[in-house]
């Protein structure tokens, strides 16, 4: 293992799969967001003489994830996810990139709207996308297209355990994802015991890959069993926002649907959907006909930043809420609610959208 080039430590030990191979780091150095350090990494096979016979090089990221009350921690430093939905399309290939530039490019244009972080919503996203999430200190939640995949039925349930184990397995060494939501928006049960189980599998399963995350069993509802409380709310009006999401003496923290799922125990807790304000362009009307947002649309730009500014505001004021997520980083097919166009372009002025995001809670 390399620092700067230079070899901080070493091993041996036997060659075969499952081996394990401690490596001592004295004084490690830490990843996080402002500083996303990363070691380099050779492994070497050699035979009994010595002489090599393959060689890998890769790389990896020393950090802490912990959960202390209602607050995230990220090497013991409590941390507000200021994240963004992602749902990695393009005009050009859909849900496939057009290359490796557009993955760091997207991450990049994430960072200078304000943002720390991406909820990478319901796609399994492309292994050089957490590649440069790595090396640029992107936070992100690994997720899995579970749209159509029905938790009331068994044999839906079945297929999608075993398709989520590998997905884990591939991703779980990537520093910069600090949490797994295996599932969104699950309300229709019509089967509530089924329902219920397979929440609590995908719980287990990805306690049992990977002890070190915090768990989303599914993104702002129906909660079963979660490390994280999320929450999705789309209102419009940023008093109405404050009003809903300040907590009731007597029920408690806002929720999606208390009625189906298990009561909320103090996790952290998160808006990981608001906003989607729609916004179209001048130049870009003339075809805009089937597209849609949240809401009404702002009927001026100024209406806008001040409409974007309130619910920002809204959710920052709220003592128990440690993190949210807007909707989107971009226009995607008929949703013309993003920070930035479908092809990337500018949509806004990014300085104040940016110092809009890049505000701390107001606690």
């Amino acid at each position: 293992m390399k620092a700067g080039g230079k070899v901080v430590a070493q091993a041996a030990g036997p060659a075969f799969d499952g081996a394990p191979l401690i490596l001592n780091v004295r004084n490690p150095k830490t990843w996080s967001p402002g500083a996303p350090f990363l070691y380099d990494i050779v492994l070497e096979v050699a035979n009994a003489a010595g002489k090599v016979l393959d060689r890998v090089s890769s790389y990896a990221g020393m950090r802490k994830v912990h959960i202390e009350g209602n607050r995230f921690f990220l090497n013991n430093q409590e941390t507000y996810q200021r994240f963004v939905l992602d749902q990695g399309f393009y005009p050009d290939g859909i849900w496939t990139a057009p290359s490796d530039a557009a993955l760091k490019r997207d991450i990049e244009l994430s960072l200078k709207a304000g943002f720390n972080g991406a909820r990478l919503h319901q796609k399994v996203f492309e292994e050089r996308f957490h590649y440069w999430a790595d090396r640029l200190g992107y936070l992100t939640w690994g997720e899995s297209s579970s749209w159509g995949s029905d938790a009331n039925d068994l044999a839906s349930a079945r297929l999608f355990l075993s398709e989520w184990q590998a997905i884990i397995v591939r991703d779980r060494n990537h520093p910069s994802i600090v949490a797994w939501t295996p599932l969104n928006e699950t309300s229709q049960m019509s089967n509530p015991k089924q329902h219920r189980r397979f929440h609590r599998d995908l719980y287990a399963i990805c306690k049992d890959l990977d002890p070190t995350r915090p768990v989303n069993d599914s993104s702002g509802y129906c909660h079963a069993q979660t490390d994280l409380w999320t929450v999705h709310n789309y209102e419009q009006d940023p008093a109405k926002l404050k009003e809903k999401l300040t907590p009731d003496k007597e029920k408690g923290v806002w929720r999606n649907h208390p009625d189906r799922e298990v009561e909320y125990e103090g996790q952290p807790y998160l808006v990981d959907e608001f906003g989607g304000i729609k916004w179209i362009p001048e130049n870009r009307r003339a075809y805009a006909d089937n597209s849609w947002g949240y809401g009404d649309a702002p009927r001026t730009i100024e209406e806008f930043y001040t409409r974007l500014e309130g619910l920002v505001d809204a959710i920052l004021g709220q003592p128990h809420i440690a993190g949210y997520c807007y909707t989107q980083l971009t226009d995607v097919e008929q949703e013309q609610n993003g920070v930035y166009n479908y092809d990337r372009s500018l949509k806004f002025d990014m300085r104040r959208v940016a110092r809009i995001f890049g505000k701390n809670p107001t606690r």
